[in-house]
């Protein structure tokens, strides 16, 4: 699953969401999206990466005062069936995922927190046997500091998956995880960097984890 660029969600804790491309490098993946402005309250994502994974998504902000924002939305991807690909050899077959995130931030003097929680359905693209099928939902909790010219944002998500497959207790469990992330609030040659480092710790097991997951994510957004 990936969401909107967080390059993208960074810059919208602090004003409205300005179209660009993203590009991002995680670990060995290479994602590319287009976020452009519908409406002055909202925006649509298309985005893809070297995994064959391809996303369309559509958000909506609102303004309730000067100190508060909601954010709202929703995600529709397909991904390579990863049973299929590799223990069948069958290519093609997808697998589709819907993803909803609802949010508010609050506005400081120099920061900002928002809070928010989310939830994922992931369904096999095929029926004779179900095993990527899972209830996936999450609850999270991010600051960010704003710099002159830089931010800095510290985030703390906790997962809970709820298994739908035919396979018992495949892909349920609770984790934790944390994250940090740094980039610029002014383009360096037209481009916003950002570095992203997290800890993905699932509580004994989670989807098919029971060791802790360190990732880290380079990438850049191209203003237009």
């Amino acid at each position: 699953m990936k969401t909107i660029s967080i390059t993208c969600s960074a810059m919208m804790l602090c004003t409205s969401a300005f179209a660009g491309i993203d590009l991002s490098i995680e670990k060995d993946v290479i994602e590319i999206g287009v976020t452009a402005t519908v409406t002055d309250n909202t925006y649509l994502y298309i985005g893809g990466d070297s995994n064959e994974w391809l996303g369309i998504g559509v958000g909506y902000h609102q303004f309730v005062n000067s100190n508060w924002k909601l954010d709202s939305y929703y995600e529709f991807s397909l991904e390579d069936d990863w049973l299929m690909g590799e223990l069948a050899g069958v290519d093609g077959v997808k697998t589709k995922t819907h993803f909803v995130d609802l949010s508010a931030i609050r506005f400081f003097d120099g920061y900002s927190a928002k809070f928010g929680v989310t939830s994922e359905f992931v369904r096999n693209g095929f029926t004779w046997m179900t095993v990527d099928d899972a209830n996936k939902y999450s609850a999270y909790f991010a600051a960010a500091k704003y710099f002159q010219h830089a931010y800095v944002i510290g985030k703390f998500e906790f997962h809970y998956a709820e298994d739908k497959s035919d396979m018992v207790d495949f892909n349920q469990g609770t984790a934790n995880e944390w994250e940090i992330s740094i980039g610029t609030m002014r383009p360096i040659l037209h481009i916003y960097p950002y570095a992203k480092v997290s800890a993905f710790s699932p509580n004994g097991t989670y989807y098919g984890m029971d060791d802790i997951d360190y990732s880290w994510t380079i990438g850049g957004r191209i203003s237009f």
